[in-house]
């Protein structure tokens, strides 16, 4: 049976007493066309170089609802409340990131934001001398509303308002301060806190009759402030902003050159990486294990979720800050209860890291929370869902789901055989080699570890485990020894690369980058392919690029 041409996630069902597979082909969604519009830089060639010197090309754009996270984190900067988003609806994800692009809100959605704004708002009152920037009996009451209406309207809604808007708020304050002059800046903040253009990033840019939208200057600086800092612009990039210096590539990268030297660009890289290797799951009891494991309990999920970021933080703070070492790094932070796990033999230094220096860990793959969320529930089929994490969100490629007829069978003996020996089996068979050996073949390299991420050398039947493998469909030679030798292979080959700048992009825009977006990306790839690929260099590129800075049709 042929695997289908289409393009859907797999959640792999696992071989008991067979296994739904396919053969085929793999949708490869990377790609390496044209150049980047202003930089001289072309790994696409001299051909690719003329066509991306025309007219920019971007895709179209996709309305954005600030996830939970967002959403918290702009309260807290325009009010100093942090609001309790627990009732929110689930963020929906584009690829693996929360983005909120695909969903619309629902009837629950409103009642959830309305009640949140209502509960922030009557906080903020509490403390009404520190809302306003005005003294209501020196200036006046009505006249310091419709200060602190145009001051607080034009961060909340990251522009500044509309004469509409203001004569609009100011009715809402009217009606409000029929009870007191309090109800009345409670009313507008949550008025405005319940509004669309609170909720959604609004990305229109200036219309044009002849290509892309431009983003306005305050679009810039939201966009940018989002993925740099992960809430609102601060003052001095609103000042960027009305100023006009965001309204060049050189202006957007010189103010981001600021941001990715932060402290709060490090905790977005963290949120980027958690993300993408679907390690926040491990906090949910989605993630199951053995009754065996009675180590996984909430306090052992916490602290594999915490993990990974001190990984990501360590390397951009002291380490290279490249794709490079996330891949390949040689430390992990066994602190508390991950002792069980890691082990006690290994020498912690003052931050609570370990360098691992006889090749059992190498890189963010092998930290314990990231094998410990693939697969989610219990199964002796591991590589398949370990692989299948690699291949779909490390090198970018969608593997087909499994078709309904199988044309497999167990082989003679097979109540005698290892899972891993079965797996093997399976690759063997023409039927299921297409689109098993893209998974399996990298997930042998993870065998060495066990359902919660501990090192090992036997599988639960005591027998020798065989971490060879081939990550196959990629330029360099793709077999490894063990998951060392995978790990260094990923973090060298282009095409890990080139995934990374479309993720990051989608990270960026909350969609999916598409061929019209080619010559705006070969400016981020081609510093990502570059040496160990350093990840803050490949921002500014990319928040200096078309893409970044234009729109068309949302």
């Amino acid at each position: 049976m042929k695997c289908p041409p289409v393009v859907v996630p797999l959640f792999v069902a696992v071989l008991l007493v067979g296994i739904a597979s396919c053969s085929g082909t793999v949708d490869v969604s990377s790609s390496d066309k044209g150049g980047d519009p202003g930089n001289d830089g072309d790994p696409g060639g001299a051909t690719s170089r003329l066509e991306c010197k025309s007219a920019p090309s971007v895709s179209a754009g996709r309305w954005r609802r600030l996830t939970a996270k967002q959403y918290a984190n702009t309260v807290r900067d325009l009010l100093g409340v942090t609001p309790d988003t627990a009732g929110f609806v689930t963020d929906s994800k584009t690829g693996p990131f929360n983005t909120n692009t695909l969903s619309p809100v629902q009837e629950n959605d409103v009642g959830a934001y309305d009640s949140v704004a209502q509960a922030a708002a009557v906080k903020a009152v509490a403390n009404l001398n520190g809302l306003l920037a005005c003294d209501p009996k020196v200036m006046g009451e009505d006249k310091c509303a419709t200060q602190f209406i145009k001051s607080f309207g034009a961060r909340a809604y990251r522009r500044p308002l509309s004469a509409d808007e203001e004569g609009e708020f100011a009715t809402v304050y009217k009606e409000g301060k029929l009870e007191s002059f309090p109800l009345g800046i409670q009313t507008v903040v949550e008025a405005m806190l319940s509004s669309p253009s609170f909720l959604y990033m609004v990305e229109a840019g200036a219309p044009s009759r002849t290509g892309p939208n431009k983003l306005t200057g305050y679009e810039v600086a939201s966009r940018l402030s989002y993925l740099l800092t992960g809430t609102m612009p601060d003052a001095a990039l609103f000042a960027q902003a009305a100023q006009g210096k965001l309204d060049t590539a050189d202006g957007v990268r010189a103010y981001a050159r600021q941001l990715v030297d932060s402290e709060k660009f490090v905790k977005v890289a963290e949120e980027f990486h958690v993300q993408l290797l679907g390690v926040d799951a491990v906090s949910d009891t989605a993630v199951s294990k053995d009754a065996k494991y009675g180590s996984f309990t909430p306090e052992m999920r916490a602290a594999m979720v915490d993990e990974p970021r001190k990984f990501v933080n360590y390397v951009m703070t002291k380490g290279s800050g490249s794709v490079q070492e996330m891949l390949d790094g040689q430390h992990v932070f066994p602190a508390g209860v991950l002792a069980k796990v890691y082990g006690s033999n290994l020498k912690v230094d003052g931050d609570g890291r370990a360098e691992v220096t006889d090749g059992t860990r190498k890189g963010v793959l092998t930290l314990a929370g990231v094998l410990a969320a693939h697969p989610k529930t219990p199964s002796r089929y591991t590589p398949v869902a370990r692989g299948h994490m690699v291949r779909r969100d490390i090198l970018c490629e969608t593997v087909p789901p499994p078709t309904v007829m199988v044309d497999f069978s167990l082989p003679p003996g097979a109540e005698k055989m290892t899972a891993q020996d079965l797996l093997r089996e399976h690759q063997a068979n023409p039927t299921c080699k297409g689109c098993h050996e893209l998974m399996d073949s990298i997930g042998f390299g993870f065998e060495t570890y066990d359902s919660i991420g501990a090192y090992r050398v036997k599988d639960d039947g005591g027998h020798v485990i065989d971490s060879s493998g081939e990550i196959v469909n990629i330029s360099k030679d793709g077999k490894f020894a063990n998951a060392a030798g995978m790990a260094e292979t990923l973090a060298s080959s282009p095409e890990v690369r080139e995934c990374m700048s479309q993720q990051w992009v989608r990270f960026a825009l909350g969609r999916d980058p598409d061929s019209d977006d080619d010559c705006s990306m070969q400016g981020i790839k081609q510093v990502l392919t570059q040496g160990d690929g350093n990840i803050r260099e490949a921002i500014l590129s990319l928040v200096g690029s078309d893409v970044f800075r234009l729109t068309r049709g949302q």
